[in-house]
């Protein structure tokens, strides 16, 4: 591809960021990388194995802290940490089990993970074991919010799209990793078998910040669910591209 092209896109990413929805996902993700001066290739996504379950959760934990969503629910930065990591292990465990996590590994650990849930598998079991979590940690939260948590996750279970799709649990980079294109190798990494297999994907995010960067990627906001004074959290979907 001729410099003066990467020079333009360089000084004008709004406007490569404008036509998107023509260019494929690999080709339209790779430029996108190179943009940010980063480059990734598949080999360096793996699935997670059990010896590295725990270096997953731990980096992921890092990766939410601090996030307006779990600082409603805490009482404090202590029991923040306390949750994050049991958030964490059970969405972790079930996409193990009904879909897939895809992982980056550096100096032997996981620094970045990318946890799905396979087509069929809504709604999410994973909804029942939070629920539990909540109530088990009854002395970690608010007690106001707590009721307002259980709230929040029916509203989420109602908005959840029946038609098959991938779903996004959980995206996490180390905070040491960030900035250096982890997160979206990861994003391009599934959204590829999502295309070849004209598969939508789905996800919803606590932070308006991420909305760009998703978008950059294909997707686009359902709704914003804004349940009984909780934090807003915003439903995102992208339907396939052509190969």
């Amino acid at each position: 591809m001729p410099d003066f092209f990467f020079t333009h896109l360089t000084t004008s990413k709004k406007s490569f960021h404008s036509f998107r929805h023509l260019i494929p996902t690999t080709i339209y993700s790779n430029i996108s990388l190179l943009l940010w001066g980063y480059e990734m290739t598949n080999n360096d996504i793996t699935n997670l194995k059990p010896e590295d379950f725990h270096t997953s959760v731990a980096s992921t934990s890092r990766a939410f802290w601090p996030d307006p969503m779990f600082g409603f629910f805490s009482r404090n930065a202590v029991h923040e940490h306390l949750m994050l990591p049991n958030y964490a292990t059970a969405v972790m465990r079930d996409a193990v089990q009904h879909g897939i996590v895809e992982v980056i590994i550096r100096n032997g650990r996981v620094v970045a993970s990318a946890s799905w849930l396979a087509p069929g598998d809504a709604p999410r079991p994973w909804l029942q074991e939070l629920r539990v979590s909540l109530r088990s940690a009854r002395g970690l939260l608010k007690g106001r919010n707590r009721l307002k948590g259980l709230k929040l996750l029916d509203a989420m279970a109602k908005k959840h799209p029946k038609e098959p799709h991938w779903y996004l649990g959980l995206l996490g980079v180390d905070p040491a990793f960030q900035g250096k294109g982890l997160g979206g190798a990861l994003l391009t990494h599934r959204l590829e078998v999502c295309d070849a297999t004209h598969m939508p994907a789905y996800l919803e995010t606590q932070k308006p910040e991420n909305l760009p960067f998703y978008e950059r990627f294909g997707f686009s906001v359902l709704e914003e669910i804004t349940d009984d004074g909780c934090p807003t959290l915003w439903t995102m979907w992208r339907d396939p591209r052509p190969a």
